[in-house]
Protein backbone atom coordinates (compact mmCIF):
# COMPACT_ATOMS: atom_id res chain seq x y z
CA UNK A 1 0.00 0.00 0.00
CA UNK A 2 1.40 3.42 -0.43
CA UNK A 3 2.87 5.13 2.08
CA UNK A 4 1.24 8.83 1.69
CA UNK A 5 0.32 11.40 4.04
CA UNK A 6 -3.51 11.33 2.90
CA UNK A 7 -3.86 7.13 3.86
CA UNK A 8 -6.12 8.08 6.62
CA UNK A 9 -8.14 10.04 4.32
CA UNK A 10 -8.65 7.17 2.11
CA UNK A 11 -9.46 4.73 5.17
CA UNK A 12 -11.97 7.27 6.46
CA UNK A 13 -14.07 8.05 3.30
CA UNK A 14 -17.00 6.13 5.14
CA UNK A 15 -16.97 7.54 8.20
CA UNK A 16 -19.82 9.52 9.03
CA UNK A 17 -20.33 13.45 8.18
CA UNK A 18 -17.41 15.77 9.68
CA UNK A 19 -15.99 12.50 11.39
CA UNK A 20 -12.74 13.54 8.92
CA UNK A 21 -12.69 16.48 10.63
CA UNK A 22 -13.15 15.50 14.56
CA UNK A 23 -10.19 12.68 13.55
CA UNK A 24 -7.78 15.35 11.97
CA UNK A 25 -8.13 17.87 15.15
CA UNK A 26 -8.27 15.36 17.76
CA UNK A 27 -8.87 15.96 21.58
CA UNK A 28 -9.01 19.15 22.81
CA UNK A 29 -5.02 19.16 23.30
CA UNK A 30 -4.78 18.69 19.00
CA UNK A 31 -6.93 21.28 18.94
CA UNK A 32 -4.62 23.59 21.32
CA UNK A 33 -1.87 22.65 19.01
CA UNK A 34 -3.80 24.63 16.05
CA UNK A 35 -4.02 27.77 17.97
CA UNK A 36 -8.56 26.90 18.04
CA UNK A 37 -11.00 25.49 20.00
CA UNK A 38 -12.09 21.98 18.84
CA UNK A 39 -14.07 22.47 15.94
CA UNK A 40 -17.95 22.58 16.36
CA UNK A 41 -19.78 19.62 15.17
CA UNK A 42 -23.05 19.80 13.00
CA UNK A 43 -25.17 17.58 15.77
CA UNK A 44 -23.93 19.74 18.53
CA UNK A 45 -26.23 22.50 17.16
CA UNK A 46 -29.69 22.84 17.53
CA UNK A 47 -32.10 23.98 14.44
CA UNK A 48 -32.55 27.55 15.78
CA UNK A 49 -28.33 27.91 15.97
CA UNK A 50 -28.43 26.37 12.31
CA UNK A 51 -30.63 28.83 11.30
CA UNK A 52 -28.66 31.54 12.64
CA UNK A 53 -25.81 30.66 11.06
CA UNK A 54 -26.85 30.43 7.82
CA UNK A 55 -28.37 33.89 8.31
CA UNK A 56 -24.88 35.14 10.03
CA UNK A 57 -22.82 34.07 6.77
CA UNK A 58 -25.61 35.11 4.10
CA UNK A 59 -24.87 39.14 5.96
CA UNK A 60 -21.06 38.45 5.81
CA UNK A 61 -21.08 37.83 2.26
CA UNK A 62 -22.77 40.91 1.20
CA UNK A 63 -21.02 43.45 1.50
CA UNK A 64 -23.45 46.27 2.09
CA UNK A 65 -24.71 44.75 5.48
CA UNK A 66 -21.63 44.43 7.18
CA UNK A 67 -21.36 47.55 9.67
CA UNK A 68 -18.10 49.72 9.28
CA UNK A 69 -15.13 48.25 11.40
CA UNK A 70 -16.49 44.99 11.60
CA UNK A 71 -13.76 42.59 11.61
CA UNK A 72 -14.62 38.96 10.27
CA UNK A 73 -12.02 37.16 12.61
CA UNK A 74 -13.02 39.10 15.41
CA UNK A 75 -15.52 37.14 17.87
CA UNK A 76 -16.97 40.13 19.62
CA UNK A 77 -18.10 41.51 16.52
CA UNK A 78 -19.12 38.16 15.54
CA UNK A 79 -21.42 37.76 18.74
CA UNK A 80 -22.83 41.54 18.34
CA UNK A 81 -23.90 40.04 15.18
CA UNK A 82 -25.32 37.23 16.08
CA UNK A 83 -27.23 38.78 19.02
CA UNK A 84 -28.67 41.44 15.87
CA UNK A 85 -30.03 38.82 13.81
CA UNK A 86 -31.53 37.20 17.52
CA UNK A 87 -34.13 40.38 17.50
CA UNK A 88 -34.44 40.23 13.72
CA UNK A 89 -35.44 36.51 13.77
CA UNK A 90 -37.45 36.99 16.99
CA UNK A 91 -35.51 34.10 17.87
CA UNK A 92 -33.66 33.61 21.44
CA UNK A 93 -30.60 31.77 21.85
CA UNK A 94 -29.38 30.14 24.86
CA UNK A 95 -25.40 31.46 26.07
CA UNK A 96 -24.34 27.66 25.14
CA UNK A 97 -26.24 27.63 21.61
CA UNK A 98 -24.88 31.38 21.14
CA UNK A 99 -21.40 30.40 22.26
CA UNK A 100 -21.41 27.65 19.60
CA UNK A 101 -22.95 29.86 17.15
CA UNK A 102 -20.06 32.23 17.32
CA UNK A 103 -17.38 29.44 17.14
CA UNK A 104 -18.71 27.56 14.48
CA UNK A 105 -18.72 31.36 12.57
CA UNK A 106 -15.48 32.24 13.51
CA UNK A 107 -13.98 29.05 12.52
CA UNK A 108 -15.30 29.11 9.24
CA UNK A 109 -14.19 32.92 8.84
CA UNK A 110 -11.03 32.10 9.73
CA UNK A 111 -10.36 29.02 7.83
CA UNK A 112 -11.54 26.76 4.83
CA UNK A 113 -14.52 25.39 7.33
CA UNK A 114 -14.84 21.78 6.71
CA UNK A 115 -12.04 21.98 3.99
CA UNK A 116 -9.37 22.67 6.04
CA UNK A 117 -8.34 19.08 6.74
CA UNK A 118 -8.11 18.67 3.03
CA UNK A 119 -6.56 22.51 2.35
CA UNK A 120 -3.54 21.38 5.58
CA UNK A 121 -3.19 18.16 3.83
CA UNK A 122 0.36 18.32 1.98
CA UNK A 123 -0.62 15.40 -0.17
CA UNK A 124 -3.37 17.16 -2.00
CA UNK A 125 -3.14 19.40 -4.49
CA UNK A 126 -6.86 19.92 -6.08
CA UNK A 127 -10.42 19.83 -3.84
CA UNK A 128 -13.02 20.12 -5.72
CA UNK A 129 -16.50 20.74 -4.49
CA UNK A 130 -19.63 20.33 -6.55
CA UNK A 131 -22.18 20.54 -3.96
CA UNK A 132 -22.48 20.89 -0.52
CA UNK A 133 -22.52 17.24 0.05
CA UNK A 134 -20.38 16.09 -3.09
CA UNK A 135 -16.33 17.01 -1.90
CA UNK A 136 -13.58 15.17 -3.61
CA UNK A 137 -10.03 15.64 -4.11
CA UNK A 138 -6.93 15.19 -6.61
CA UNK A 139 -4.11 13.31 -5.18
CA UNK A 140 -1.01 11.98 -7.66
CA UNK A 141 -3.55 12.87 -10.08
CA UNK A 142 -5.99 10.07 -8.95
CA UNK A 143 -9.57 11.17 -7.57
CA UNK A 144 -11.10 10.24 -4.28
CA UNK A 145 -14.36 10.99 -2.70
CA UNK A 146 -14.70 11.75 0.89
CA UNK A 147 -17.81 11.85 3.56
CA UNK A 148 -17.13 15.71 4.36
CA UNK A 149 -20.08 17.68 4.00
CA UNK A 150 -20.91 21.08 4.39
CA UNK A 151 -24.97 21.17 6.80
CA UNK A 152 -26.85 22.38 3.49
CA UNK A 153 -27.09 24.05 0.33
CA UNK A 154 -26.92 27.53 1.83
CA UNK A 155 -24.10 26.73 3.92
CA UNK A 156 -22.00 25.98 1.20
CA UNK A 157 -23.12 29.12 -0.87
CA UNK A 158 -21.84 31.44 1.83
CA UNK A 159 -19.16 29.72 2.05
CA UNK A 160 -17.95 30.24 -1.37
CA UNK A 161 -19.37 34.15 -1.04
CA UNK A 162 -17.15 34.29 1.33
CA UNK A 163 -14.36 33.76 -0.51
CA UNK A 164 -15.34 35.62 -3.40
CA UNK A 165 -15.55 38.31 -0.59
CA UNK A 166 -11.79 37.98 0.25
CA UNK A 167 -10.76 38.53 -3.55
CA UNK A 168 -12.80 41.31 -4.20
CA UNK A 169 -14.92 39.39 -6.94
CA UNK A 170 -18.87 38.18 -7.44
CA UNK A 171 -20.28 35.13 -9.70
CA UNK A 172 -23.80 35.79 -11.62
CA UNK A 173 -25.06 35.16 -14.29
CA UNK A 174 -23.38 38.18 -16.38
CA UNK A 175 -20.09 37.02 -14.69
CA UNK A 176 -20.82 32.88 -14.68
CA UNK A 177 -17.06 31.89 -14.13
CA UNK A 178 -14.27 33.32 -11.44
CA UNK A 179 -10.77 32.62 -11.28
CA UNK A 180 -8.89 34.19 -8.52
CA UNK A 181 -5.71 33.75 -6.14
CA UNK A 182 -6.76 33.88 -2.45
CA UNK A 183 -3.04 34.15 -1.22
CA UNK A 184 0.33 33.09 -3.23
CA UNK A 185 -0.66 29.71 -2.44
CA UNK A 186 -3.87 29.11 -3.21
CA UNK A 187 -5.86 29.90 -6.52
CA UNK A 188 -9.92 29.59 -6.43
CA UNK A 189 -12.32 28.88 -9.18
CA UNK A 190 -15.80 29.24 -9.31
CA UNK A 191 -19.08 28.85 -11.45
CA UNK A 192 -22.15 29.90 -10.96
CA UNK A 193 -24.93 27.62 -9.95
CA UNK A 194 -26.80 27.87 -13.60
CA UNK A 195 -23.81 26.12 -14.75
CA UNK A 196 -24.85 23.61 -12.35
CA UNK A 197 -28.02 20.75 -11.81
CA UNK A 198 -31.08 22.77 -10.11
CA UNK A 199 -30.68 22.59 -6.07
CA UNK A 200 -26.83 21.61 -6.08
CA UNK A 201 -26.03 25.14 -6.05
CA UNK A 202 -22.05 26.54 -7.26
CA UNK A 203 -19.31 24.75 -8.27
CA UNK A 204 -15.69 25.46 -6.35
CA UNK A 205 -12.25 23.82 -7.28
CA UNK A 206 -9.68 24.64 -5.05
CA UNK A 207 -6.18 24.47 -5.99
CA UNK A 208 -3.13 24.65 -3.53
CA UNK A 209 0.33 25.27 -4.79
CA UNK A 210 1.90 23.18 -1.96
CA UNK A 211 6.09 24.05 -3.29
CA UNK A 212 6.34 27.41 -4.22
CA UNK A 213 10.09 27.80 -4.46
CA UNK A 214 11.11 24.84 -6.17
CA UNK A 215 14.58 24.25 -7.54
CA UNK A 216 15.66 21.62 -10.25
CA UNK A 217 17.69 19.65 -8.02
CA UNK A 218 14.10 19.32 -6.26
CA UNK A 219 12.27 18.11 -9.26
CA UNK A 220 15.04 15.61 -10.66
CA UNK A 221 14.78 13.60 -7.00
CA UNK A 222 11.03 14.05 -7.80
CA UNK A 223 11.25 11.98 -10.72
CA UNK A 224 10.87 15.03 -13.63
CA UNK A 225 13.82 14.26 -15.51
CA UNK A 226 17.81 13.49 -14.81
CA UNK A 227 19.77 16.35 -13.72
CA UNK A 228 21.65 16.49 -17.24
CA UNK A 229 18.21 17.19 -19.14
CA UNK A 230 17.69 19.47 -16.41
CA UNK A 231 20.74 21.56 -16.60
CA UNK A 232 20.91 21.36 -20.41
CA UNK A 233 17.32 23.70 -20.06
CA UNK A 234 18.88 25.87 -17.79
CA UNK A 235 21.91 26.55 -19.70
CA UNK A 236 20.30 27.48 -22.83
CA UNK A 237 17.35 29.37 -20.93
CA UNK A 238 20.19 31.53 -18.38
CA UNK A 239 22.45 31.98 -21.97
CA UNK A 240 20.62 34.45 -22.75
CA UNK A 241 19.40 33.59 -26.36
CA UNK A 242 17.07 31.06 -26.02
CA UNK A 243 12.85 30.54 -25.93
CA UNK A 244 11.22 27.91 -24.13
CA UNK A 245 8.00 26.58 -24.62
CA UNK A 246 7.22 24.43 -22.26
CA UNK A 247 3.96 21.45 -23.90
CA UNK A 248 1.68 19.49 -21.76
CA UNK A 249 -1.72 18.49 -20.84
CA UNK A 250 -3.58 19.63 -17.80
CA UNK A 251 -1.52 18.68 -14.38
CA UNK A 252 1.71 17.75 -15.72
CA UNK A 253 3.77 20.22 -14.16
CA UNK A 254 4.33 22.98 -16.64
CA UNK A 255 3.81 26.28 -14.68
CA UNK A 256 5.76 24.50 -11.55
CA UNK A 257 9.17 23.81 -14.14
CA UNK A 258 8.81 27.17 -15.01
CA UNK A 259 9.10 28.65 -11.84
CA UNK A 260 12.56 26.50 -11.31
CA UNK A 261 13.85 27.25 -15.14
CA UNK A 262 13.03 30.85 -14.34
CA UNK A 263 15.64 31.17 -11.83
CA UNK A 264 18.66 30.36 -13.83
CA UNK A 265 18.60 33.52 -15.69
CA UNK A 266 20.85 35.81 -14.20
CA UNK A 267 19.94 37.83 -11.12
CA UNK A 268 20.77 41.32 -12.88
CA UNK A 269 18.38 40.43 -15.49
CA UNK A 270 14.72 41.86 -15.41
CA UNK A 271 11.89 39.34 -16.25
CA UNK A 272 8.30 40.58 -17.12
CA UNK A 273 5.79 37.92 -15.76
CA UNK A 274 2.51 37.95 -17.57
CA UNK A 275 -0.46 35.72 -16.13
CA UNK A 276 -4.29 35.94 -15.54
CA UNK A 277 -3.83 34.35 -11.75
CA UNK A 278 -0.46 35.06 -9.72
CA UNK A 279 1.11 31.88 -9.80
CA UNK A 280 5.11 31.98 -10.61
CA UNK A 281 6.05 34.36 -7.56
CA UNK A 282 9.31 34.31 -9.04
CA UNK A 283 11.50 34.65 -4.99
CA UNK A 284 14.27 37.52 -6.97
CA UNK A 285 14.64 40.58 -7.57
CA UNK A 286 13.57 42.49 -10.97
CA UNK A 287 10.27 41.26 -11.39
CA UNK A 288 7.86 42.89 -12.78
CA UNK A 289 4.70 41.37 -12.77
CA UNK A 290 1.37 42.53 -14.90
CA UNK A 291 -2.00 40.59 -14.21
CA UNK A 292 -4.82 40.23 -17.21
CA UNK A 293 -8.15 39.60 -16.35
CA UNK A 294 -11.47 39.70 -18.09
CA UNK A 295 -13.88 42.61 -18.59
CA UNK A 296 -16.65 43.68 -16.10
CA UNK A 297 -20.27 42.96 -16.40
CA UNK A 298 -20.54 46.58 -18.05
CA UNK A 299 -18.12 44.84 -20.83
CA UNK A 300 -15.08 46.93 -19.76
CA UNK A 301 -11.89 46.74 -17.94
CA UNK A 302 -10.23 43.80 -19.94
CA UNK A 303 -6.42 43.48 -19.82
CA UNK A 304 -5.77 41.11 -22.55
CA UNK A 305 -1.95 39.34 -22.57
CA UNK A 306 -0.86 41.30 -26.00
CA UNK A 307 -1.83 44.52 -24.07
CA UNK A 308 0.19 43.53 -21.17
CA UNK A 309 3.04 42.44 -23.34
CA UNK A 310 3.38 45.90 -24.94
CA UNK A 311 3.12 47.36 -21.69
CA UNK A 312 5.84 45.43 -20.80
CA UNK A 313 8.45 46.40 -23.65
CA UNK A 314 8.59 49.81 -21.92
CA UNK A 315 9.31 48.65 -18.50
CA UNK A 316 13.02 47.83 -19.30
CA UNK A 317 12.90 43.87 -19.14
CA UNK A 318 15.12 41.80 -20.50
CA UNK A 319 13.11 38.58 -20.57
CA UNK A 320 9.28 38.06 -20.80
CA UNK A 321 7.60 34.58 -18.90
CA UNK A 322 4.14 34.30 -19.98
CA UNK A 323 1.61 31.99 -17.67
CA UNK A 324 0.22 30.44 -21.03
CA UNK A 325 -0.28 30.72 -24.89
CA UNK A 326 -4.14 30.30 -24.79
CA UNK A 327 -5.36 32.88 -27.92
CA UNK A 328 -3.96 34.32 -31.10
CA UNK A 329 -3.98 37.38 -29.91
CA UNK A 330 -1.32 36.20 -27.17
CA UNK A 331 0.87 34.05 -29.40
CA UNK A 332 1.18 37.07 -31.74
CA UNK A 333 2.20 39.33 -29.25
CA UNK A 334 4.61 36.92 -27.51
CA UNK A 335 5.89 35.71 -31.04
CA UNK A 336 6.87 39.47 -31.87
CA UNK A 337 8.65 40.16 -28.43
CA UNK A 338 10.63 36.72 -28.87
CA UNK A 339 11.85 37.71 -32.20
CA UNK A 340 12.91 41.26 -31.04
CA UNK A 341 15.66 40.50 -28.94
CA UNK A 342 13.76 39.50 -25.42
CA UNK A 343 14.29 35.98 -25.24
CA UNK A 344 11.67 34.52 -22.69
CA UNK A 345 9.71 30.96 -21.66
CA UNK A 346 6.05 30.36 -22.00
CA UNK A 347 3.55 27.10 -21.82
CA UNK A 348 1.05 25.72 -23.54
CA UNK A 349 -1.48 23.05 -23.87
CA UNK A 350 -0.66 19.99 -26.19
CA UNK A 351 -0.30 16.43 -26.60
CA UNK A 352 2.90 16.30 -27.71
CA UNK A 353 5.80 18.77 -29.03
CA UNK A 354 5.14 18.67 -32.30
CA UNK A 355 1.27 19.36 -31.20
CA UNK A 356 2.34 22.20 -29.29
CA UNK A 357 4.14 23.94 -32.64
CA UNK A 358 0.81 23.06 -35.01
CA UNK A 359 -1.24 24.53 -31.84
CA UNK A 360 1.12 27.80 -32.14
CA UNK A 361 0.86 27.75 -35.89
CA UNK A 362 -2.68 27.85 -35.68
CA UNK A 363 -2.83 30.57 -33.75
CA UNK A 364 -0.74 33.26 -35.59
CA UNK A 365 -2.37 31.96 -38.65
CA UNK A 366 -5.58 32.98 -37.27
CA UNK A 367 -4.02 36.76 -36.05
CA UNK A 368 -2.40 37.38 -38.48
CA UNK A 369 -5.47 36.70 -41.37
CA UNK A 370 -4.13 36.13 -44.50
CA UNK A 371 -0.15 35.62 -44.52
CA UNK A 372 0.86 32.48 -45.32
CA UNK A 373 1.60 28.94 -43.16
CA UNK A 374 5.48 29.35 -44.74
CA UNK A 375 5.87 32.82 -43.38
CA UNK A 376 4.07 31.53 -40.13
CA UNK A 377 6.52 28.73 -39.40
CA UNK A 378 9.74 30.93 -40.29
CA UNK A 379 8.24 33.33 -37.32
CA UNK A 380 7.88 30.27 -35.28
CA UNK A 381 11.75 29.25 -36.27
CA UNK A 382 13.12 32.62 -35.65
CA UNK A 383 11.54 33.03 -31.86
CA UNK A 384 11.28 29.61 -30.64
CA UNK A 385 14.32 27.64 -29.52
CA UNK A 386 13.10 24.67 -27.72
CA UNK A 387 10.26 22.60 -26.79
CA UNK A 388 9.91 20.32 -23.58
CA UNK A 389 6.88 18.40 -23.22
CA UNK A 390 5.78 16.83 -20.02
CA UNK A 391 3.34 14.09 -19.77
CA UNK A 392 2.38 11.78 -17.50
CA UNK A 393 3.81 7.82 -16.71
CA UNK A 394 3.69 4.79 -14.72
CA UNK A 395 1.11 3.79 -11.48
CA UNK A 396 0.71 6.04 -9.60
CA UNK A 397 0.82 8.81 -12.45
CA UNK A 398 4.00 11.08 -12.12
CA UNK A 399 5.04 13.83 -13.89
CA UNK A 400 7.94 13.44 -16.07
CA UNK A 401 9.51 15.17 -19.12
CA UNK A 402 8.51 13.00 -22.32
CA UNK A 403 10.71 14.57 -24.83
CA UNK A 404 13.07 17.82 -25.57
CA UNK A 405 12.77 19.17 -29.20
CA UNK A 406 14.85 21.91 -30.44
CA UNK A 407 12.80 24.26 -33.29
CA UNK A 408 15.53 24.43 -36.30
CA UNK A 409 15.04 26.55 -39.72
CA UNK A 410 11.93 26.44 -41.85
CA UNK A 411 13.31 25.02 -45.34
CA UNK A 412 10.58 24.86 -48.14
CA UNK A 413 7.56 25.49 -45.77
CA UNK A 414 8.40 22.50 -43.24
CA UNK A 415 9.54 23.97 -39.97
CA UNK A 416 12.62 21.54 -38.87
CA UNK A 417 12.59 19.79 -35.58
CA UNK A 418 15.33 18.19 -33.75
CA UNK A 419 14.66 15.46 -30.92
CA UNK A 420 17.38 16.12 -28.25
CA UNK A 421 16.18 13.64 -25.39
CA UNK A 422 12.85 11.15 -25.52
CA UNK A 423 11.72 9.03 -22.86
CA UNK A 424 12.32 5.24 -22.54
CA UNK A 425 8.53 3.97 -22.12
CA UNK A 426 9.92 0.17 -22.54
CA UNK A 427 12.26 0.60 -19.41
CA UNK A 428 11.92 -0.92 -15.79
CA UNK A 429 13.52 2.15 -14.61
CA UNK A 430 12.92 5.93 -15.59
CA UNK A 431 14.97 5.52 -18.57
CA UNK A 432 16.14 8.32 -20.88
CA UNK A 433 17.89 8.43 -24.64
CA UNK A 434 20.12 11.07 -26.12
CA UNK A 435 17.98 11.33 -29.05
CA UNK A 436 19.87 11.45 -32.87
CA UNK A 437 19.35 15.25 -32.99
CA UNK A 438 21.69 17.88 -33.81
CA UNK A 439 21.99 20.82 -31.29
CA UNK A 440 22.54 24.08 -31.99
CA UNK A 441 23.32 24.94 -28.43
CA UNK A 442 26.35 22.00 -28.62
CA UNK A 443 29.44 24.51 -29.04
CA UNK A 444 28.11 26.68 -26.11
CA UNK A 445 27.09 24.14 -24.29
CA UNK A 446 30.76 22.79 -24.39
CA UNK A 447 31.93 26.06 -23.94
CA UNK A 448 30.36 25.85 -20.72
CA UNK A 449 32.16 23.21 -19.28
CA UNK A 450 28.86 21.45 -19.73
CA UNK A 451 28.80 19.47 -22.94
CA UNK A 452 25.48 17.45 -24.35
CA UNK A 453 25.70 13.47 -23.55
CA UNK A 454 26.80 11.55 -26.01
CA UNK A 455 24.38 10.46 -29.00
CA UNK A 456 22.84 6.97 -28.25
CA UNK A 457 23.39 7.36 -24.60
CA UNK A 458 20.86 6.70 -21.81
CA UNK A 459 20.30 8.94 -18.41
CA UNK A 460 18.46 7.81 -15.20
CA UNK A 461 17.71 9.38 -12.58
CA UNK A 462 20.15 9.92 -9.59
CA UNK A 463 20.77 7.15 -6.51
CA UNK A 464 19.00 10.04 -4.50
CA UNK A 465 15.30 9.82 -6.74
CA UNK A 466 12.53 9.02 -4.49
CA UNK A 467 10.76 5.97 -5.64
CA UNK A 468 7.17 5.80 -5.50
CA UNK A 469 5.14 2.86 -5.78
CA UNK A 470 1.52 0.96 -4.74
CA UNK A 471 3.88 -2.42 -4.15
Amino acid sequence: MTNSPNRHIHKEAKLKPHSLILKYYGDDRAAHQHNQRPRVRSEELTPSAKHLIRKARTRLSQHSTVPTGFHLGHEGDLAALVESLEREEGDSLSQQERTLVVDALSQSQLDFDVLTPLVENESINDIIVRGHDDISFQSERRNHQTDIRFPDNASFKSFVENLLQHVGRSCTTATPVVDAALGPRIRICVTHESFSPVGTGPTLTIRIVRHPAVSLKTLSFHGLAPTPILTYLADILGWGQATLLISGEVGTGKTTLARALAHSVPHDEAILVIEDTQELHLARRFVRTLLTREANTEGAGRITPAQAIRTGMRMAMNRIVLGELRDAEAAEAFIDVATSGHPGLTTIHAKSGRHALTRLELFLLRAEGNIGVETVRRQISDAVSCIVHLGLCGNPKKRIVQEVLEVHSSIDGILQVSPIFTFDESSARPTWIRALGLSHFADTLHNLGRPLAQIGSTLTLGESYREVSDA
